[in-house]
């Protein structure tokens, strides 16, 4: 009996170590799967590319606004042509820069207003825009809004969403001071594709650099 007892305790003794060694190897494999997931998640940037919808995009640093300024844009962004820039912006004072996909859904926009700026104003630009907007438009719904430091200046940002006439857009409207005259830009998609672009959205606006260049407008 004595024997039989040590036998047992010594097998139940080995399934212990056993059991514990197949815990800690699943506790480690799992810290490795998670660790794998973020250093994937981190090295999916618009410096490395990144897929949105499932659908690839390959990123570059574009010179905009007479070159003054540089910003990573997707390589598949094109000018949008004429004819949907007519019919999408009708009114004269349109953005001067329009960038587009293929479906000219989602839009990358820059205007560079001759209005004089201080850097510290650019806050107070976005709300006074803001309630200007609403009141033309009572469809608009702010969302999120902050201030980052881009380039060395303060670049005052909202997100909003409005109704078209054929759904709703998502928007990512940003205020800054360029080289003593205030650049307003945007982003907008479908809202129902903002959950995808959002982060994109607001990566490439922390892309941009200050340019002291004149050249040719893209």
């Amino acid at each position: 009996m004595e024997k039989n007892n040590f036998l047992d305790e010594k097998i139940v003794r080995m399934l212990n170590k056993v059991e514990n060694q197949t815990v800690n190897e699943v506790k480690v494999n799992e810290n490795i799967h998670e660790s794998q997931i973020k250093q994937e998640a981190e090295m999916k940037t618009i410096y490395t590319g990144l897929k949105i919808k499932g659908e690839w995009f390959d990123f570059e640093e574009r010179f905009l606004v007479n070159d003054r300024l540089a910003m990573m844009i997707p390589k598949k962004f094109v000018p949008m042509d004429i004819e949907s820039v007519k019919i999408k912006y009708p009114h004269e004072q349109r953005p001067e820069t329009i960038l587009t996909d293929e479906t000219d859904s989602i839009n990358i926009m820059l205007s560079y207003e001759t209005s004089p700026v201080q850097n510290e104003e650019v806050e107070t630009i976005r709300d006074t825009m803001m309630n200007a907007l609403r009141r033309v438009n009572p469809g608009v719904k702010p969302r999120e809004n902050g201030v980052d430091i881009i380039s060395g200046k303060n670049v005052a940002y909202v997100e909003y969403s409005h109704t078209v006439l054929d759904g709703k857009l998502y928007n990512l409207m940003y205020f800054m001071e360029l080289h003593g005259n205030l650049l307003i830009g945007n982003f907008n998609c479908p809202t129902k594709d903002a959950k995808y672009w959002k982060p994109v959205a607001l990566e490439m606006m922390r892309s941009i650099k200050i340019l002291s260049g004149l050249g040719n407008e893209e």
